[in-house]
C-alpha cells in the first residue's frame, strides 16, 4: 500500500486515525496506544506481501532478543570480547539477510553467469523497505550494546521500527534519540497541524512534481541530442528529490498526526554550496546512521591522515552498496567520497573565494553528474549520458521531441527550481507576518486546492511507486 493509493487516503489512514483519536487515546495508556499502532502497522505492511510481513516479524524478534541478551551481558560485566562477538554475530545476521535478498543474485548469480551457468542462484523478491527497517533494527542493537539506551518492550521496539509512516522508506530511525517518545507521545494540536501540512506538501511533491519529471525522464530515455540529454538528466535530478523528499515529508506528517516527532530527512540540499555540505542536507538519516555507527567507530577524523582517508572511502563505499548491487552505485559512492576528499584537501580554499552563485553552479554540476551514474543501469550508459552533457557524441543540438518536452514541461521545471530553494518558505514567512489574521484561512484554502488538484492528477496517472522503495 502506497501513501498515494486511494485505499490509504480514504480508507486505511482515516479509519486508523479515527479509532486512535476517539477510542484508543482515551484509555490514557501508552502501552495500549503503542500496541494499537504496532498492529495497524503490521496490517499496513502485510497489504503488499505476507512473505514480507513474516520476514519483518522475524527481523523484529531476532533483533529485540539479541539486544536483550546484549543488555544482560552489560549488566553482568561480561568480558568485552564476548560482548563484541555477540554484537558482530547480530549485525552479521542482519547483513546476511540483506545480502541474500539484495545482493546474492546480482553478485553471485552474475558471477556464475559469466561461465554460462544460468539460474544457479534463486531470485528472491526483496521485501519493500528491507534496507530501511534493518538499519533501524541495527541502530537499536548498537545503542543497547553501547549502553546509550536500555532495552524496551517488543511492542515499543516494533513501533520504532515498523510504524506504518516510515517502515517502507524511512527516515531511518536512531533509537537512542527516539526512545523518549515511545514512553509518551500525546496528541498535540500544533504538531497535528504541522503534520497535516507536511503530509499535503509531500503529497504535492510526489503527484505534481515527481511524477511529472518521471514522464520527461522516461520519454527522453532514448534521446541523444544535447537538449534531450540535458532535460533527461535534470528530469531525474528533480524526480529523485521530489519523490524521496515528498515521501519523507509525508512520513514526518503522519508521525506528527499520531504524536511523534521525526527529524527532517531533507533540508534544501540543492541550495548548498559544496558536495560535503550537500550531504548534510540530503537523506540526513542515512548520513547520520553511517557517521554514528560506521565512521565514528572506525575512528572518524581523530586518526592520522592516511587512516582518515580510508575511513571516508569505507563509509562511502558502503553507502553506494546500500543503494544497490550494480557497479554504477559503487562508482557513485566512491565519486562522492572523492569529491568530499578533494574539497577538504584542495578545492575548498578556492571555492570559498568564489561568489556563491558560482559555488552553487559547481554543486549543481557535480550533483547532476553523480545522479547520472546513480540512474544508469551500467557504467557505459552513465558515461555516455555525461558525455552528451558536454556535446560529446550527440546526434545534434535538439530535435522535435526534446523541444516538445522542454516547452510542455517548462513550468514544471520552474516550479521544481522554486520548490528546491528556500524561496517558498521565505515567502510563506513573509505572508504570515503581513496577513496574520487571514493566514489560517489562506492556509486551509491553499492546501485544500492543492489536495483537490493532486487527486485530479492522481486519477489520470498510472504509476505511483516511490523510487526509494526498491532500497
Amino acid at each position: 500500500m502506497q501513501f498515494t493509493d486511494f485505499s490509504f487516503l480514504f480508507g486505511f489512514f482515516p479509519l486508523v486515525y479515527l479509532i486512535y483519536r476517539f477510542g484508543i487515546i482515551r484509555l490514557h495508556n501508552t502501552k495500549a496506544e503503542n500496541t494499537y499502532l504496532l498492529i495497524v502497522s503490521l496490517l499496513f505492511y502485510a497489504w503488499g506481501s505476507i512473505h514480507s510481513l513474516i520476514l519483518l516479524i522475524i527481523a523484529l524478534l531476532f533483533n529485540w532478543i539479541s539486544a536483550y541478551e546484549l543488555s544482560l551481558l552489560n549488566e553482568s560485566k561480561a568480558n568485552p570480547k564476548t560482548k563484541k562477538q555477540a554484537l558482530i554475530g547480530t549485525i552479521g545476521i542482519n547483513l546476511l539477510i540483506l545480502f541474500m535478498y539484495k545482493y546474492l543474485d546480482p553478485w553471485v548469480g552474475g558471477f556464475f553467469s559469466l561461465f554460462g551457468a544460468n539460474q544457479i542462484i534463486p531470485k528472491l523478491a526483496m521485501p519493500i523497505g528491507l534496507s530501511f527497517y534493518l538499519f533501524s533494527c541495527m541502530s537499536y542493537v548498537f545503542d543497547v550494546y553501547r549502553e546509550k539506551a536500555k532495552p524496551c518492550s517488543f511492542v515499543d521496539f516494533g513501533v520504532f521500527v515498523a510504524f506504518f509512516g516510515r517502515v517502507n522508506m524511512g527516515p531511518i530511525g536512531h533509537y537512542a534519540k527516539f526512545e523518549p517518545q515511545l514512553k509518551s507521545h500525546p496528541l498535540r494540536s500544533h504538531l497535528q497541524r504541522e503534520g497535516a501540512a507536511l503530509f499535503l506538501q509531500g503529497f504535492a511533491y510526489k503527484i505534481l512534481l515527481a511524477n511529472s519529471f518521471m514522464e520527461v525522464f522516461n520519454a527522453l530515455a532514448g534521446n541523444t541530442t544535447w537538449l534531450g540529454s540535458v532535460l533527461h538528466g535534470f528530469a531525474f535530478f528533480f524526480q529523485l528529490y521530489f519523490d524521496f523528499a515528498g515521501y519523507s515529508r509525508m512520513a514526518r506528517g503522519l508521525a506528527g498526526i499520531f504524536g511523534f516527532e521525526i527529524p527532517a530527512n531533507f533540508d534544501h540540499p540543492y541550495s548548498t554550496l559544496s558536495v560535503q555540505d550537500f550531504w548534510r542536507h540530503w537523506h540526513i538519516s542515512l548520513t547520520d546512521w553511517f557517521r554514528e555507527y560506521v565512521y565514528i567507530p572506525l575512528g572518524g577524523n581523530r586518526v592520522n591522515q592516511k587512516r582518515w582517508l580510508i575511513n571516508v572511502l569505507i563509509v562511502w563505499l558502503f553507502t553506494g552498496i546500500w543503494h544497490g548491487a550494480q557497479a554504477s552505485f559503487i562508482v557513485w559512492g566512491l565519486l562522492q567520497a572523492g569529491m568530499i576528499l578533494l574539497e577538504r584537501k584542495f578545492l575548498n580554499r578556492y571555492l570559498e573565494k568564489l561568489p556563491n552563485f558560482f559555488r552553487h553552479l559547481y554543486l549543481i554540476l557535480m550533483t547532476l553528474i553523480s545522479w547520472t551514474f546513480f540512474s544508469s543501469p551500467t557504467l557505459s550508459e552513465g558515461l555516455a549520458w555525461i558525455g552528451r552533457y558536454f556535446m560529446i557524441n550527440t546526434s545534434g543540438l535538439y530535435d522535435a521531441t526534446a523541444l516538445f518536452y522542454g516547452q510542455t514541461y517548462f513550468i514544471v521545471f520552474v516550479l521544481g527550481i522554486l520548490c528546491c530553494t528556500t524561496f517558498i518558505p521565505r515567502l510563506s514567512t513573509k505572508l504570515h507576518k503581513n496577513q496574520r489574521s487571514l493566514q489560517p484561512l489562506l492556509g486551509v484554502l491553499g492546501y485544500g486546492l492543492v489536495f483537490i488538484l493532486c487527486l485530479a492528477m492522481l486519477i489520470s496517472q498510472t504509476s505511483q511507486t516511490f523510487m526509494y522503495a526498491v532500497f
